[in-house]
């Protein structure tokens, strides 16, 4: 497993990642769906919550998001699982959307250039310090005290999550062993998987609007590399 520096995993104890700045998040209904954009958020995902308690004729949840903090996105995650939601992504799904969401939902949808976009998880805890080396002791064992804790309750939560929908926990961090290294120096900033993979990870029931299924960049500046079944 490559080492992160701790910045890495403040992104991880944030609410709005740096690629959010700015974006808003929204949750309507429409006929049996429920259509989430925006950041996975504590509000948002409430107004989601109630929506489905006064619409039980909601069987599927549309995310367009690129993700939100980790205990968030699986507070949605488990909700879609325990609700037995579908999830559709016609758009983009990144972070802890892909992480956890996506996995969650009885049937899988995704839009013909959909992306569903992985960049690390509450297992991604091996980092290096250097960048704390220059704060005073106390206030550098307090940053790595709470860190520990958040990331030691996460990662038991993310562990119990992915047993429950039965997929394989390395499907958040797979993109971050040594093999695929080379990615960095290339500017990627993450990775997806193909469709074999995902099954091969134990995501299951994927069917794909207007197929088949062919990857698009999201933009110019975020570059995701493929893992195809075969690469592990």
């Amino acid at each position: 497993m490559r080492h992160y520096p701790p910045l890495y995993l403040i992104f991880l104890l944030c609410n709005a990642p740096v690629v959010m700045a700015g974006s808003e998040t929204t949750v309507v209904l429409d006929g049996n769906k429920a259509i989430y954009e925006g950041d996975i958020g504590e509000e948002a995902n409430a107004t989601l919550f109630e929506l489905y308690r006064k619409n039980k004729q909601v069987n599927t949840l549309k995310i367009k998001s690129k993700g939100g903090e980790i205990n968030v996105g699986m507070e949605l995650a488990e909700f879609v699982y325990t609700n037995k939601l579908n999830v559709e992504v016609n758009d983009y799904c990144f972070s802890s959307c892909a992480n956890y969401v996506f996995p969650s939902g009885m049937k899988k949808i995704i839009g013909k250039n959909a992306i569903i976009g992985f960049h690390g998880g509450a297992s991604s805890t091996e980092f290096d310090g250097n960048e704390l080396d220059t704060l005073p002791e106390a206030e550098r064992k307090a940053i790595l005290a709470f860190m520990a804790e958040y990331l030691q309750h996460a990662l038991k939560r993310e562990a119990l999550f992915f047993s429950m929908v039965g997929v394989e926990q390395k499907i958040t961090t797979l993109g971050q062993n040594e093999a695929f290294s080379k990615f960095d120096e290339a500017g990627f900033k993450g990775w997806y998987y193909s469709i074999d993979a995902l099954t091969k990870l134990g995501v299951i029931n994927i069917s794909v609007i207007d197929a088949p299924w062919e990857y698009k960049p999201f933009d110019n500046k975020t570059k995701l590399f493929e893992i195809t079944a075969n690469d592990f």
